[in-house]
């Protein structure tokens, strides 16, 4: 049986860790046999990982670590092909391909914008290898796959890649489950008619600007005082975040929740879904905030935004840490009407099915 094998550094919560972990689930019903690779132990998304994939965990402290653990299980389980999560992690995979023996099929995940992630590398050191790297070695890779045409454009741009090394499949985040969500989360919040619920769901880390969101929260309470905002997710920036609450006198108004397994049913029934990231790839909460009625506010960041809310209604987009915008668009959307959206008709380019199909027309391709 083939063997397809996901590498990934821990089962976190975020938006790469549970497509990849999707991805697993499905191709290991079909002709492939699902491995998923990692080193950081827990996280809660482990638990969605179904009975019958595989789950191999490595001995990694640093990147030479990673290339040389690599070697080894190439050598030593024999993946047919092999699917990275991030930039760097495809470059050290396409490494390793070099000094083994067995040599799997390699597609580097591109899921956020290259030049944005080089720059938010710890230093000019780290930046300048990523980048040198990936130039040499990203053509020596046998697909690229983007999560959205601007990462692909990116890609190309500051790579000078051939135009069919990069497909683009956008993430299979929608299912079944996400036609009909009725059950309201166990939160009193939910149960008041009177109050405008905003909802922010993602990792507590700088890029994705929920401290910024929380500041320009304070000013929108200033014009309606019914507004409430519930953030679900968990990071670096929770401490600091927390201290900003409270020494503003915003517990009663601002509540941080740990991720929860029914966090869709938090963002079905909000008045209002923000993303306020710096940079993205297609964020998978933003397509899910789609599949709901809630009023959307998000950066106009690189890339994704735009491309998915385009002809979206009750949606809207802003400047990157633009916080006059965000307050305003805030305001805007808690006095407005509730109003169901109208079918957004390129959402089905985001079921699991639709991206499960595009993979295995590329594993075909790579196999052949």
């Amino acid at each position: 049986m083939k063997k397809i094998s996901f590498i990934i550094p821990s089962f976190q919560v975020g938006g790469t860790e549970s497509s990849f972990i999707r991805m697993a689930n499905s191709f290991n019903k079909s002709e492939f046999q699902s491995e998923l690779v990692y080193w950081f132990e827990g996280g809660e998304l482990k638990e969605l990982i179904e009975p019958g994939v595989i789950i191999t965990k490595i001995k990694v402290t640093n990147l030479l670590s990673l290339l040389i653990r690599l070697i080894s299980y190439y050598n030593k389980s024999k993946p047919t092909i092999i699917h990275t999560s991030m930039y760097m992690i495809g470059n050290i995979a396409l490494l390793a391909r070099l000094f083994s023996k067995h040599k799997p099929k390699i597609i580097v995940g591109a899921r956020s914008d290259f030049n944005s992630v080089c720059k938010t590398s710890k230093n000019f050191f780290d930046e300048f290898v990523l980048r040198k790297l990936s130039n040499i070695l990203f053509k020596k890779s046998d697909q690229i796959i983007a999560v959205s045409k601007g990462v692909k454009n990116g890609l190309l741009e500051s790579l000078k890649l051939e135009k069919s090394k990069v497909k683009v499949i956008y993430n299979g985040i929608l299912t079944k489950k996400h036609n009909n969500y009725s059950k309201l989360p166990n939160h009193n919040w939910f149960h008041m008619e009177d109050i405008c619920l905003v909802s922010s769901i993602g990792r507590l880390s700088p890029e994705k600007g929920i401290f910024e969101l929380v500041c320009a929260f304070k000013k929108a309470l200033k014009l309606n005082n019914n507004l409430r905002l519930i953030i679900i997710g968990e990071g670096e920036e929770k401490k600091r975040i927390n201290q900003y609450i409270n020494d503003h006198s915003l517990v009663e108004y601002i509540e941080i929740i740990d991720f929860k397994d029914d966090y869709y049913s938090y963002l079905s029934h909000s008045d209002i879904f923000v993303l306020n990231s710096y940079f993205e790839g297609m964020p998978s909460i933003l397509v899910e905030a789609v599949s709901t009625n809630a009023k959307i506010i998000s950066t106009n960041c690189m890339h994704g935004p735009d491309e998915l809310l385009q002809g979206v209604p009750e949606s809207k987009l802003i400047d990157v840490n633009n916080e006059d915008q965000l307050v305003n668009s805030i305001n805007y959307f808690s006095i407005s009407k509730k109003t169901k959206r109208a079918r957004v008709k390129h959402l089905k380019d985001f079921y699991l099915e639709e991206s499960i199909k595009k993979y295995k027309n590329v594993f075909a391709e790579l196999l052949n």
